[in-house]
């Protein structure tokens, strides 16, 4: 299939792309984690949370000199091979018994460092598809409805059912996804790069800096930056305490299946986040909806301190996907609307290097926190965090124009 044919249906190129990687992910998600649990406790699932989000930090501003430097596409298949090399990696060392726990870590970091450049890739990849930039939302949540339905449904819940049969099988079935997605994207048309120049190892880093000067000279990114940073900062105390908490005898207990299904009450409400996420933005401005989101995020952080019964965990859960979707859906669109293309690889990377340091940040805290106080204590604590943070929002950024985009 033509390039030019594919322009006319970007939603549908993107789905395709997103609907297998997602696969992928979602599996991921579950089954590392609940390897490391079993193997070294808490701290083995704070070691793989930081394992899989210290990526972001390390790897996104050559990944995003690459994405404006080579064919996006072509960045992705690239990405796919690596992917699966390591995922076969993964399933080997299982097989020939239970891997070392330090085993876990590094291969969820280059798992992890993969997922990286495919984010980036796609996100990227979005304009140069959509050409209307009012049609930016509409791609934007169609491709995280598709995200959210397998890497939050189909993904964990095959992961946990496979758990159950052995760790063997649940880790060749995660290669045999990471096959599939390798074989869509070598499917992909390639799209041209938008640089001319060549690629030079010694200008990466320099040229990376792009991103960086982008955002701090622009008064809306550089708000969103520093506030999605310290939101993804508690998140990650939160999810990585909330894991360990859901896994543990001491805690809900929960077995590999049940708690895929955990998961699942995430990403119902992510999908259910899809269907408002649009109506919501052409009613309100960007601070107001933005402020909402996190008033719902609190909500999620606090019912956990508050009970241990199953019914208002699952209900905070459905809660928290559909805010969070809300969240990420309208900042990756307002950074889309303000950024050039030619510059919108390294600004996606630099605006997630910011972002997902705090998740990395915060794994570690969540790793320090659960050994000296309770998980409770934790997590009331971050709620309170982010209701101060949405408290700030409205009381600092009274200017609507404040943090509305100003389109490129």
């Amino acid at each position: 299939m033509s390039f030019s044919a594919e322009r006319e249906s970007p939603i549908r190129l993107l789905r395709r792309i997103s609907t297998a990687s997602s696969l992928e992910d979602g599996a991921f998600t579950l089954v590392l984690p609940v390897l490391a649990q079993q193997s070294t406790g808490d701290l083995g699932v704070a070691a793989v949370f930081v394992a899989v989000t210290a990526p972001w930090a390390l790897v996104s501003l050559p990944v995003g000199y690459l994405a404006d430097h080579m064919s996006r596409t072509r960045l992705l298949r690239i990405t796919a091979f690596a992917r699966t090399g390591l995922a076969v990696v993964l399933a080997v060392l299982c097989a020939s018994g239970n891997p070392m726990p330090a085993l876990i870590a590094i291969l969820a970091f280059g798992l992890s460092s993969c997922g990286v450049a495919s984010e980036i890739a796609r996100q990227a990849l979005v304009p140069q598809l959509v050409a209307d930039s009012s049609r930016l939302v509409s791609a934007n949540t169609e491709i995280a409805k598709v995200s959210q339905l397998y890497g939050g449904f189909v993904g964990p819940l095959v992961g946990g059912w496979l758990l159950l049969w052995s760790q063997s099988l649940a880790t060749a079935s995660l290669a045999v996804f990471a096959a599939i997605t390798m074989l869509v994207t070598l499917g992909l048309p390639r799209t041209p790069a938008l640089h001319d120049e060549p690629m030079r190892l010694r200008t990466m880093m320099t040229a990376g800096l792009g991103g960086f000067h982008q955002i701090y000279h622009h008064r809306m990114l550089l708000t969103l930056a520093s506030l999605s940073f310290t939101v993804s900062t508690v998140w990650y105390v939160w999810e990585t305490s909330f894991t360990a908490f859901a896994l543990s005898d001491s805690g809900l207990g929960a077995s590999s299946l049940t708690y895929s299904f955990l998961l699942l009450a995430g990403a119902a409400g992510a999908l259910a986040g899809s269907q408002v996420v649009q109506p919501i933005t052409r009613r309100f401005p960007l601070r107001t909806t933005l402020a909402m989101s996190l008033v719902g995020w609190g909500v999620w952080f606090l019912v956990p301190a508050l009970t241990s019964n199953w019914l208002p965990i699952v209900c905070c859960l459905v809660l928290g996907g559909c805010v969070g979707l809300m969240w990420n859906t309208i900042s990756i669109t307002a950074r889309q609307l303000v950024t050039s293309g030619h510059l919108l690889g390294r600004t996606t990377a630099a605006y997630r290097m910011v972002t997902r340091t705090g998740r990395a940040l915060g794994a570690a805290l969540a790793g320090l926190l659960m050994s000296h106080t309770s998980w409770q204590h934790i997590f009331g604590s971050c709620a309170i965090v982010i209701g101060v943070v949405a408290v700030g929002i409205i009381t600092f950024y009274r200017d609507r124009l404040m943090l509305e985009p100003e389109t490129r």
